[in-house]
């Protein structure tokens, strides 16, 4: 599905990694990104000045710095005093090939329920929950979903109501209010989650829940992990840039709080660096729900993030409920991954195949399930194990109620099944 993936990932590892050359008696300096575990406590940041280098970010989450340093002084920088580990970065990529663009259209389409979203009977949950609850009265919901991507079309027709917060991550640097999509992967994913019951275009399978729209991927639908790290801290944090802002550990469901309650990313790679499992368990411990595409490359495990274990990694079907060769095996889930229609840029709609697709599809259920939960003045689930098979955790639901095809019980081509949004949600409420 990627002839031109290997073309893309050298040119993106020279300009994200290698970011720039200069001339020191005429020997060149290569300066390089990297990951760093460090203990705060001990921790010099001056050693980075006194190596020519610069910190470009400092996680709140985990212990993890991101910093650019000469290639020549990464070893000196691994033995400095309160440095625990060091990764060089590497790249990542979208889950599914963009197709080419489309044409604004001159008026929008009457609405369809694409048969992704019927399949997963998101309708018959929609009496229940659409994705939005506002606890406390102050008129904004309790439930984001943080779509870690392409960015997002924000001011579609079919979205623009449920855009929250737009931000941009890109080599490093944080541009807050800005999140524009010029590939239409993100925008496609968020449609599939969030497009509106507004009797155009499409509409998805949580129709009223908020987006947290984080670009860290490029227009190319390439990026780096050093990037992914930095939108996962800040999908945590949220708008008000806190992780915790009232300081009574609780931020997922917690109104006095902006973290997302769930973490949507339809990309992946291969060799992660440590640091982002740090963040990703971090993240995870404070309850937030993280899903992943499984991968496209038809191998016998989810690429990463979706292979770890605190990550839902989510497979693809087709209309028949087939899984697709390409379709990479052992999801924990599975969800409809094959000529998916969604909402594109420029105000049109696309159809794409890929477990990119099918993972939004998830995302979506588990942002009902809580909402579900806080309207109903009940708490919000942890998301739990692989393991579970109990309904009091998101997967442990997600488990007990998907459609359990292929061979009985978990199997390495449906995982636990197809994910089913209504018994999903009828279950989280019981």
């Amino acid at each position: 599905m990627y002839s031109k993936k290997l073309l893309f990932i050298a040119t993106l590892i020279l300009l994200a990694l290698i970011s720039s050359i200069v001339n020191i008696n005429a020997k060149p300096v290569i300066e390089v990104t990297i990951i760093a575990t460090i203990d705060h406590k001990v921790f010099d940041s001056t050693i980075v000045d006194k190596l020519g280098g610069k910190i470009i970010y400092t996680a709140e989450l985990a212990p993890v710095i991101i910093v650019k340093l000469p290639s020549h002084t990464i070893e000196e920088f691994r033995k400095a005093h309160g440095v625990k580990h060091v990764s060089v970065d590497g790249v990542i990529y979208a889950l599914a090939p963009p197709p080419g663009r489309g044409r604004r259209p001159k008026e929008q389409p009457p609405q369809v329920i694409p048969w992704g979203i019927d399949r997963i009977n998101a309708t018959e949950a929609w009496s229940i929950s659409t994705g939005w609850v506002d606890v406390n009265g102050d008129g904004d919901s309790e439930i984001e979903v943080a779509v870690i991507d392409t960015g997002v079309d924000s001011d579609h027709p079919d979205l623009d109501k449920n855009i929250k917060w737009c931000v941009t991550v890109r080599f490093g640097k944080v541009f807050y209010g800005k999140c524009k999509d010029r590939n239409g992967h993100g925008t496609h994913v968020t449609g599939t989650i969030a497009a509106e019951d507004n009797e155009i275009g499409v509409v998805g399978v949580a129709p009223d829940v908020e987006i947290y729209a984080i670009k860290a991927l490029t227009d190319a639908g390439y990026g780096t992990w050093s990037d992914l790290i930095i939108a996962i801290d800040l999908a945590v944090k949220g708008p008000d840039g806190e992780v915790d802002a009232d300081g009574d550990g609780v931020i997922v469901g917690d109104p006095d709080d902006d973290a997302t309650e769930v973490i949507s990313m339809s990309l992946g790679g291969e060799s992660p660096p440590e640091e982002l499992y740090e963040i990703i368990v971090a993240a995870y411990k404070y309850n937030v729900t993280l899903v992943a595409a499984a991968g496209n490359e038809g191998a016998e495990t989810p690429t990463f993030p979706a292979a770890y274990p605190e990550v839902i990694a989510v497979g693809a079907i087709d209309s028949e409920d087939q899984v697709p060769d390409w379709s990479n095996r052992n999801p924990e889930l599975t969800a409809p991954g094959v000529d998916v229609l969604s909402t594109y840029p420029d105000d049109t709609y696309e159809t794409l195949d890929g477990t990119s697709m099918a993972a939004p599809h998830v995302s979506g259920v588990v942002a009902l399930i809580q909402a579900a939960r806080l309207a109903n003045e009940m708490p919000v689930l942890p998301p739990g194990s692989l393991e579970d098979t109990e309904s009091n955790t998101v997967r442990g639901i997600l488990h007990i109620t998907a459609d359990d095809l292929g061979i009985k019980g978990y199997d390495e081509l449906y995982g636990y099944g197809v994910v089913r949004a209504d018994l999903a949600v009828y279950k989280a409420i019981e």
